[in-house]
This record gives C-alpha cells, structure tokens and sequence, in this order.
C-alpha cells in the first residue's frame, strides 16, 4: 500500500492487479496461494490453492485442479466462487467474486498444462481421487509419465473486487464492481 502514490480508485485498483501478477509469476509473494472458496449443498467451501494465471483485461484469475477433485463436482452445479487474498507485509486483504469455468480435456487445458513443471505434473498422477479414503497414509503415484487425463483448469471471470488496507490509524476499502461492461468502483466503510 505504501507504494501507491496516491490514494484513487485507479491506483488501487492497478495496485491490485500488479499485486496478482506478482502472486503468480513469485511463489514467495503472500498472493501465490489464496484460498478459493465455493458452495456445497448450502455450505461454503474453501481450499488453498496456487494462483497460476491473472490477466486484468479479461478479469481472469486462474487455478489448476485434479479433474477428480470434488472441489469440481460443487464447481458443475454451483460456479459461483470467492477468492482471498492476504498480504501481511503490505497490510492488505483482497477479496474478488466470479463465475468459474472448467476446462479438462480442451485446448485451454492442454495450453496449461504446457506450462505446468514436471513437479507439478506429478500432481495429477496419483491413482486415487482426491478426497477419496485410503488404508494407510502412502498414496503414491502410480508409473505413468503423464497426468493430463486428470489435470483441470479453473478459469474464473471476477466480477467484484473487494479491497481493504489495514492500517493502525484507520482502515481504508474500496470495492469494485463489473457492470455494462465496465468497473465501478466505490469507497466503502471498514
């Protein structure tokens, strides 16, 4: 926050979105790995994940998953999704609100997964479903050179944005808000 030159709806929000790309270009930076919450059966849902995409002009922000995952069944039936952010150092808590996507088997999915390391690949190897009971704690995966049968992409359109800086003095919040194809935005009380 204290890099923000001066204190405008538009600087905020540019500072929101060098934050995201910091997240996901800097598995350091606090925004690498938000939590991603959803709805089940009238009940929220959260999980961290790792922030591998944001792109500003299409309000996108990506993550990948295992197609097997029941984060992706609640996904189906309710694609509605909220995404938190914290940043200790910089004292700032961002939350950004949209509609999911899933791609498995597609060409965004085979595009990721191009860009996935061979680490990350090995994630999507494992032979039992996440989620799934095992008899004992070992759930190695199985040999197999690849795991994109089970890879996912959850591509989220953010449609609101909430910003809060959390500050001794006093706190500050802006909320932006997507609308007849353009952000609104707004102060708003801590």
């Amino acid at each position: 926050m204290s890099h923000i030159s001066k204190l405008t709806h538009e600087n905020v929000f540019k500072d929101v979105w060098a934050s995201l790309y910091k997240g996901v270009t800097r598995g350091a930076h606090a925004f690498h790995t938000p939590v991603l919450a959803s709805v089940w059966r009238e009940k929220p849902d959260a999980r961290t994940v790792v922030l591998r995409h944001a792109d500003e002009e299409q309000r996108q922000l990506i993550c990948h998953t295992d197609v097997r995952s029941p984060k992706v069944s609640m996904l189906r039936k309710n694609p509605q999704v909220a995404w938190l952010f914290y940043d200790r150092e910089a004292k700032v808590q961002l939350r950004m609100y949209g509609q999911a996507k899933l791609h498995h088997a597609d060409r965004v999915a085979e595009k990721r997964w191009e860009t996935c390391s061979q680490s990350s690949r090995r994630c999507y190897l494992a032979p039992v479903a996440p989620g799934l009971d095992l008899a004992t704690a070992d759930s190695r995966s199985v040999d197999r050179t690849d795991g994109f049968e089970n890879f996912a992409v959850v591509s989220c359109e953010v449609s609101e944005i909430d910003w809060l800086f959390l500050q001794a003095k006093r706190h500050l919040r802006a909320h932006f808000t997507w609308s007849r194809g353009q952000w609104s935005a707004k102060w708003v009380a801590p």
